[in-house]
Protein backbone atom coordinates (compact mmCIF):
# COMPACT_ATOMS: atom_id res chain seq x y z
CA UNK A 1 0.00 0.00 0.00
CA UNK A 2 1.74 3.30 -1.13
CA UNK A 3 2.44 5.87 2.02
CA UNK A 4 2.53 9.47 1.64
CA UNK A 5 5.86 10.91 1.41
CA UNK A 6 6.06 14.71 2.97
CA UNK A 7 8.91 17.43 3.00
CA UNK A 8 8.74 19.26 6.94
CA UNK A 9 10.62 22.63 6.41
CA UNK A 10 12.50 24.44 9.38
CA UNK A 11 13.23 27.87 9.77
CA UNK A 12 16.22 27.42 12.62
CA UNK A 13 16.40 31.01 13.53
CA UNK A 14 12.03 30.99 14.17
CA UNK A 15 11.65 34.29 12.42
CA UNK A 16 14.77 35.87 13.37
CA UNK A 17 16.90 35.90 10.05
CA UNK A 18 13.84 37.37 8.76
CA UNK A 19 13.85 40.66 11.65
CA UNK A 20 17.41 40.93 11.81
CA UNK A 21 19.44 40.13 7.88
CA UNK A 22 18.44 43.64 6.42
CA UNK A 23 19.92 45.70 9.35
CA UNK A 24 23.34 42.93 9.51
CA UNK A 25 23.55 41.81 5.55
CA UNK A 26 21.50 44.53 3.88
CA UNK A 27 19.42 42.06 2.52
CA UNK A 28 16.74 40.40 3.31
CA UNK A 29 17.00 36.67 4.87
CA UNK A 30 13.43 35.14 5.27
CA UNK A 31 14.59 32.01 7.12
CA UNK A 32 17.59 29.38 7.84
CA UNK A 33 15.94 25.93 6.06
CA UNK A 34 16.10 22.97 7.70
CA UNK A 35 14.50 19.87 5.50
CA UNK A 36 12.76 16.56 6.31
CA UNK A 37 11.50 13.29 4.39
CA UNK A 38 8.57 12.11 6.68
CA UNK A 39 7.12 8.54 5.40
CA UNK A 40 4.92 6.45 7.40
CA UNK A 41 5.29 8.26 10.64
CA UNK A 42 8.89 8.24 10.30
CA UNK A 43 10.96 11.96 9.77
CA UNK A 44 14.81 11.39 8.48
CA UNK A 45 17.12 13.91 8.13
CA UNK A 46 20.87 14.51 7.66
CA UNK A 47 23.25 17.11 10.31
CA UNK A 48 25.26 14.52 12.02
CA UNK A 49 25.28 11.56 9.52
CA UNK A 50 21.19 10.47 8.76
CA UNK A 51 19.05 10.25 11.71
CA UNK A 52 15.63 9.60 12.06
CA UNK A 53 12.81 10.60 14.53
CA UNK A 54 8.89 10.34 15.00
CA UNK A 55 7.16 12.83 12.83
CA UNK A 56 7.99 16.41 14.79
CA UNK A 57 9.58 15.17 17.71
CA UNK A 58 12.80 16.71 16.28
CA UNK A 59 14.53 19.65 18.16
CA UNK A 60 13.70 21.84 15.28
CA UNK A 61 10.61 22.23 16.51
CA UNK A 62 7.38 22.26 14.40
CA UNK A 63 7.80 22.66 10.61
CA UNK A 64 6.74 26.03 9.06
CA UNK A 65 5.72 23.90 6.23
CA UNK A 66 4.45 20.68 5.11
CA UNK A 67 4.45 19.76 1.39
CA UNK A 68 3.19 16.80 0.31
CA UNK A 69 5.85 15.30 -2.60
CA UNK A 70 3.99 12.04 -3.93
CA UNK A 71 3.63 8.29 -2.34
CA UNK A 72 6.02 5.56 -2.40
CA UNK A 73 4.81 1.87 -2.09
CA UNK A 74 7.35 0.70 0.03
CA UNK A 75 8.05 -1.31 2.98
CA UNK A 76 9.92 -0.75 6.20
CA UNK A 77 13.05 -2.81 5.07
CA UNK A 78 12.97 -1.00 1.46
CA UNK A 79 13.59 2.45 3.44
CA UNK A 80 16.00 0.84 5.65
CA UNK A 81 17.91 -0.28 2.32
CA UNK A 82 17.79 2.89 0.60
CA UNK A 83 18.79 4.93 3.61
CA UNK A 84 21.68 2.37 4.04
CA UNK A 85 22.43 3.31 0.25
CA UNK A 86 22.45 7.14 0.96
CA UNK A 87 24.55 6.14 4.51
CA UNK A 88 27.36 6.45 2.23
CA UNK A 89 27.24 9.71 0.71
CA UNK A 90 25.88 11.47 3.88
CA UNK A 91 28.23 10.85 6.74
CA UNK A 92 28.28 13.04 9.33
CA UNK A 93 32.00 14.14 8.01
CA UNK A 94 30.22 14.71 4.28
CA UNK A 95 28.10 17.67 6.24
CA UNK A 96 28.67 21.07 4.41
CA UNK A 97 26.30 23.80 5.17
CA UNK A 98 26.34 24.97 1.63
CA UNK A 99 27.05 22.42 -0.59
CA UNK A 100 26.29 18.90 1.07
CA UNK A 101 23.67 19.55 3.60
CA UNK A 102 19.75 18.40 5.01
CA UNK A 103 18.11 19.76 1.93
CA UNK A 104 20.67 17.87 -0.46
CA UNK A 105 19.53 14.63 1.51
CA UNK A 106 16.05 15.20 1.30
CA UNK A 107 16.36 16.21 -2.28
CA UNK A 108 17.80 12.49 -2.71
CA UNK A 109 15.65 10.60 -0.54
CA UNK A 110 12.84 12.23 -2.28
CA UNK A 111 13.89 11.70 -5.72
CA UNK A 112 14.61 7.71 -4.32
CA UNK A 113 11.24 7.33 -2.76
CA UNK A 114 8.96 9.38 -5.28
CA UNK A 115 10.96 10.12 -8.38
CA UNK A 116 10.46 13.81 -7.93
CA UNK A 117 13.02 16.39 -6.54
CA UNK A 118 11.76 18.66 -3.38
CA UNK A 119 10.85 21.96 -4.34
CA UNK A 120 14.01 24.25 -3.47
CA UNK A 121 12.38 27.10 -5.20
CA UNK A 122 9.63 27.46 -2.86
CA UNK A 123 11.58 26.78 0.18
CA UNK A 124 14.36 29.31 -0.25
CA UNK A 125 12.96 32.12 -2.60
CA UNK A 126 15.79 31.95 -3.96
CA UNK A 127 17.73 29.05 -4.95
CA UNK A 128 20.57 30.50 -7.17
CA UNK A 129 21.46 32.98 -4.49
CA UNK A 130 21.82 30.33 -2.13
CA UNK A 131 23.73 27.57 -4.20
CA UNK A 132 21.38 24.82 -3.04
CA UNK A 133 22.26 25.70 0.47
CA UNK A 134 20.11 26.48 3.38
CA UNK A 135 19.18 30.57 3.02
CA UNK A 136 16.07 32.56 1.24
CA UNK A 137 17.55 35.36 0.87
CA UNK A 138 16.00 38.33 -1.53
CA UNK A 139 18.17 41.51 -2.28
Amino acid sequence: MPKAVELYVYDLTNGLAKQISPMMLGIQVDAIFHTAIVIAGTEYFFGQGIQKANAGTTPFGQPMKKITLGTADVTGKMIEEVLLDLGARFKPSDYNLLFHNCNHFSNEFSQLLTGTEIPMEGITGSATATGFGGAGARS
